[in-house]
């Protein structure tokens, strides 16, 4: 079953039943993903649930202030455990889950709650709304039907899903229930601008230097209207820097005055690219990042692809030329 405009009755029905519920939220977590799971947890433990919230990578250190982020387990935690729901929050398809997939599709009943327009319906209900401009939106709606009372702690945490996934409120999508919600939690005690600051202005170290890196290798490309990046494994040594660092460096490139369409290649992993696309309207990046076996919204998609890096890279850019081509 699908619901995009109403909390579905069903999901209402299996959390009141469970006892014990597996949050999952997806590789590579960004801001969405920990904020969105976060919230859903400290709801659900109010109902008096136990509540396990687990991520195949460790939670970013710029989300780590957040309440709740030091209960986040890796996949090894759920060895040998058994949960009511495996309820999926911002994983846009089943791979999305990674290591913790297993767990999640060994529970009995099946969740998930996501806003990704190429999102497959992989669970047994699925919430998905592919207009809203982050999964922390539905989830919002989840509470209310849940009648969850707006605690100061849910409000930080959605306000750092809705922020990271609006750039904040920047984004195309951006709506007015968007605006809605961030008045309720101003209302419910948010921190705004100590919380802001955290999520938006602050960066570490090896963010600062790997963006150095990736702003050398910067190119232009289809007469300066496509633009890209890369970041290789000597960069990350340089920068002393994990994978959570290139959040948001591709903007950079997508931020140039003329770039239409732009892409960084993170090539920190030997034969492996994994590409973050972004776009302007009316351009589609979901459209190539699903011909590399990703996917994703309209104006900002990605992949993880093994195989040689320039060929990976010399595709996308043929991609986004033929794009441009075809419809100019």
């Amino acid at each position: 079953m699908t619901q995009n405009d109403a909390f579905c009755s069903e999901m209402l029905s299996a959390l009141h039943d469970a006892n014990s519920i597996l949050l999952c939220a997806h590789i590579f977590p960004d801001g969405d993903a920990i904020g969105s799971n976060l919230a859903m947890a400290h709801a659900l433990r109010a109902m008096g649930k136990d509540v396990t919230v687990a991520c195949s990578d460790p939670v970013p250190q710029s989300f780590r202030f957040l309440p709740g982020a030091e209960t986040v387990v890796g996949p090894d935690a759920l060895q040998g455990r058994r949960f009511d729901v495996g309820f999926a929050i911002d994983c846009s398809d089943l791979s999305r889950i990674g290591a913790c997939a297993e767990a999640f599709s060994a529970c009995p009943v099946t969740m998930q709650i996501d806003h990704h327009p190429t999102n497959p319906r992989y669970a047994q209900i699925n919430v998905v709304d592919g207009d809203a401009p982050a999964a922390a939106c539905v989830v919002r709606r989840a509470l209310r039907a849940m009648n969850a009372p707006l605690t100061r702690d849910i409000a930080r945490c959605l306000y750092c899903a809705i922020s990271t996934d609006t750039g904040n409120f920047c984004f195309r999508g951006t709506t007015a229930e968007t605006f809605r919600i961030m008045a309720e939690l101003v209302e419910a005690g948010l921190p705004l601008a100590e919380d802001a600051r955290l999520i938006h202005l602050m960066r570490e170290e090896p963010h600062v230097k790997l963006l150095g890196r990736a702003l050398v290798s910067l190119r232009r490309f289809a007469d300066g209207k496509c633009a890209c990046m890369r970041v290789t494994p000597e960069d990350y040594a340089f920068a002393g820097a994990k994978p959570e660092h290139c959040d948001r460096i591709v903007n950079y490139a997508l931020n140039l005055p003329g770039v239409e369409m732009a892409y960084l290649a993170d090539c920190g992993e030997k034969n492996v690219v994994k590409a973050s696309l972004r776009a302007v309207a009316p351009w589609n990046v979901s459209v190539i990042a699903k011909q590399f076996g990703g996917g994703g919204h309209v104006l900002a998609s990605g992949f993880r692809r093994e195989g040689d890096w320039d060929e990976i890279c010399a595709g996308i850019e043929e991609a986004m030329t033929r794009q441009l081509r075809e419809k100019a």
